[in-house]
């Protein structure tokens, strides 16, 4: 039977993919010239670029590092509801520092990837494209984090995370799947309210 509580574990385990998707915002803000774009300024035969602007190793690299941050500080959670992010049983910061940074880089190159084909499609930039707009970063963050967990769990057969989190408690990617829309609807009309965002989607 569904349970509030596993709305909890899955925002917890998700965490740091949110913080990376809304930190190419604010990292703009704190390092406006740091803004060299991913794509390097290629465009395709029709003069359309291939991500655009606001694609840049900035947002790539800087949330995939403020993810890496979030899972560390979450690892040292002071009560046992919630995953740690595998510090316990790695016995170091190396796993969270891990996992939370390929959440982050999977999401925003999840996030990435959907702009290319946005680009593609003929949509322009802040066109809204309901469904990949909402789930993008959430097909990459979970794909990075399960193979991540795989690789730690191959270094150290004792390393379960990524069959734990992903196999075992097999609702987490569902429910993500289900709640994310919402909230990415929510936090999206929240920055464009506070002028971080040029439209509320």
């Amino acid at each position: 039977m569904f349970s509030p509580y596993f709305v909890v574990q899955a925002l917890w385990l998700f965490l740091p993919a949110y913080v990376a998707n809304m930190a190419p915002v604010f990292l703009a803000k704190i390092f406006p010239k740091w803004d060299a774009p991913i794509d390097g300024g290629r465009a395709r035969g029709d003069g359309t670029r291939l991500l655009g602007d606001g694609k840049t190793w900035r947002g790539l690299i800087g949330g995939a590092v403020v993810a890496a941050l979030v899972a560390l500080l979450q690892s040292f959670r002071p009560w046992d509801l919630v995953t740690d992010f595998g510090r316990a049983s790695w016995g170091s910061i190396l796993a969270p520092l891990a996992i939370g940074f390929m959440f982050g880089l999977g999401a925003l190159v999840g996030d990435a990837v959907k702009s290319y084909f946005k680009r593609k499609s003929g949509r322009p930039r802040g066109a809204p494209w309901i469904g990949p707009d909402q789930l993008d970063f959430v097909v990459g963050g979970l794909l990075f984090a399960f193979l991540t967990g795989l690789l730690l769990g191959a270094i150290d057969p004792s390393f379960q995370w990524a069959e734990t989190w992903f196999v075992h408690m097999w609702w987490i990617p569902p429910t993500l799947i289900v709640v994310t829309p919402l909230l990415h609807w929510l936090v999206n009309v929240i920055g464009y309210w506070l002028g971080l965002k040029e439209v509320p989607w």
